[in-house]
């Protein structure tokens, strides 16, 4: 956190400048009404016109500095907010797959937009209030040396005392923040899974029972609040208490120091100079609680991965011979789904994979797409373990296309290139390859047409076209296709098979649907049949029966 905020020093000095000149209008301001008081005891009409100009003066000073001051600090807030969601936004698309799929999206999207917003309405509050708090305990401390040392040595004792007690409470403070915060990030999660399936929830009139859960989430949520405000409320109130009793403390001496000749203006300025010494304290701890509470949970969405399971990635993926599968075995909450399978991969096959829902045919695909490595076993390619791959090289010579397709407003040749160039015969072979031209031909503005948000001027089958265009242009040595066609209607569906089956790769797809004419053309078969797997050529999977 630290870091971040010195990443702009210029601005933080301007920062710290703004808080600084809050002083001069903090001890004007007590200067003035100190000298009001004396002009009550010394009875001087011409005192009292002065003074009162003084006061006013100082209004309209303090006025003034509180804009500028607002000025000064409002920009380094801006642009540090901003830098801390573009740093954590950084951060979790700079995450591995299998640590990005670690948590729900819908916890990144609580992380990006709840957490940084609660941070920034009470982050900064709380710096500005601890600095300025600090420069009044400092400045009022120096000032009260000069009037009455003894206090000043008293003052400085007591508000040590006070500051190591409100510092008991700083763990359960921070601790049950964090709660309020793990909370809220739950209660995002529960309400967009549910908006997600809000079509099936109507369709199964299933509306009330999910209400009630979200309504219980919520309760925990507001319980959670509700403990941690009564708990630094008391705690706030605790230190005005001590406050309170020190600040009689302090008129008492005051009183019984003065004698016959006392002067009120001194005597109302030691006062306040005194009581300045206190009240910064009983606040410095819950807005350090404040601060690290935060400073904490920005940290942690800003994390680094740290992970060392498995080999070091070191090594390229270089798909040219095959992939060998031994004995591998893989459990997803505490449910085996692959039990010791074994299954070799040949350079340029086609593979249908197929078993019963839940049977692991989309976890198969994860473990050889490097989503999974908590596995027993080995994946090998060419003789190279998997987990000694990196990730990137993988990324860059695999492609994936899926049965929800993402597309994002912009030309149709965007969303094919992701804003990669390619060589315009390489772009019209993908075009020519999942058989957009005919598509492409009836736009006015051909492959430059502007999509609308996720492809909403677009067909199923163009959407789907698009995404194979986009899997094939990278030249991929391998393609994972999952259930790209079960949306789809009969010939559109054959059309994408076709397609899929006449690439020039090594394909994997998964699919439930099978299409005479067209999926004879596989050449293997994959079953996943109670965690084993299993391979037949396509000719002896038909003689058997489909």
């Amino acid at each position: 956190m630290k870091e971040l905020l010195l990443r702009d020093k210029k601005g933080f000095t301007r920062y710290l400048v703004g808080c600084v000149i809050l002083i001069s209008e903090f001890i004007l301001t007590n200067y003035s009404i100190s000298r009001i008081a004396g002009v009550v005891q010394n009875y001087s009409q011409s005192d009292l016109f002065k003074y009162l100009f003084l006061a006013f003066l100082a209004f309209v000073y303090s006025g003034g500095v509180f804009i500028i001051s607002r000025l000064l600090r409002i920009g380094f807030m801006r642009d540090t907010t901003l830098l801390i969601r573009e740093e954590a936004f950084k951060t979790i698309m700079n995450k591995s797959t299998r640590s990005f799929n670690r948590k729900l999206k819908t916890e990144y999207i609580s992380n990006l937009v709840n957490d940084i917003n609660t941070f920034e309405s009470r982050f900064f509050y709380a710096l500005l209030n601890l600095i300025f708090g600090f420069l009044i305990y400092a400045s009022c401390l120096v000032i009260l040396f000069f009037l009455d040392f003894k206090l000043a040595i008293f003052m400085f004792i007591v508000s040590l005392v006070i500051f190591l007690i409100n510092r008991a409470f700083q763990k359960k403070t921070m601790r049950m923040e964090m709660e309020v915060q793990r909370r809220n990030e739950k209660f995002t999660v529960n309400v967009s899974n549910t908006f997600s399936g809000l079509e099936i929830l109507k369709l199964n009139r299933l509306e009330d029972r999910f209400l009630h859960n979200t309504m219980k989430e919520t309760d925990k949520l507001e319980r959670k609040k509700a403990g941690f405000f009564i708990f630094t409320f008391w705690q706030s109130k605790f230190s005005q208490f001590l406050g309170y009793i020190v600040s009689l403390l302090i008129i008492y001496y005051v009183i019984s120091t003065m004698g016959e000749s006392y002067n009120l203006t001194r005597i109302m300025f030691t006062v306040s100079m005194a009581n300045s010494t206190i009240w910064p304290i009983t606040e410095i701890m819950p807005l350090l609680n404040v601060l690290k509470s935060n400073a904490n949970i920005i940290e942690g969405i800003m994390k680094k991965d740290d992970e060392t399971n498995g080999a070091e990635e070191t090594k390229e993926y270089a798909f040219k011979d095959r992939i060998e599968i031994r004995d591998l075995s893989f459990s997803y909450d505490q449910r085996l789904v692959l039990n010791k399978a074994n299954l070799t991969l040949e350079k340029g096959k086609k593979y249908l994979l197929r078993g019963a829902s839940g049977s692991g045919k989309s976890t198969l695909i994860n473990l050889l797409s490097k989503v999974f490595d908590n596995y027993e076993g080995e994946i090998l390619v060419d003789g190279v373990d998997l987990k000694e791959i990196k990730e990137d090289s993988f990324n860059g010579n695999a492609s994936f296309i899926y049965q929800d397709v993402f597309l994002f407003e912009d030309t149709i040749r965007n969303n094919i290139e992701l804003y990669k160039k390619y060589p315009e015969e390489t772009l019209d072979g993908a075009i020519v390859g999942s058989g957009l031209r005919t598509f492409l031909a009836k736009k006015e503005k051909g492959i430059d047409e502007y999509i609308e948000e996720n492809g909403k001027n677009l067909s199923g089958g163009e959407r789907q076209r698009i995404s194979i265009a986009r899997a094939i242009i990278r030249k991929p040595q391998i393609l994972f296709a999952d259930e790209v066609t079960s949306s789809l209607d009969e010939e559109l569906g054959r059309h994408v098979e076709e397609t899929i089956l006449n690439l020039d790769t090594t394909v994997v797809a998964i699919s439930h649907r099978f299409y005479t004419g067209i999926s004879e053309k596989y050449d293997f078969v994959i079953e996943l049949i109670n965690g084993t797997i299993s391979l037949r050529t396509m000719e002896n999977y038909l003689k058997e029966g489909i």
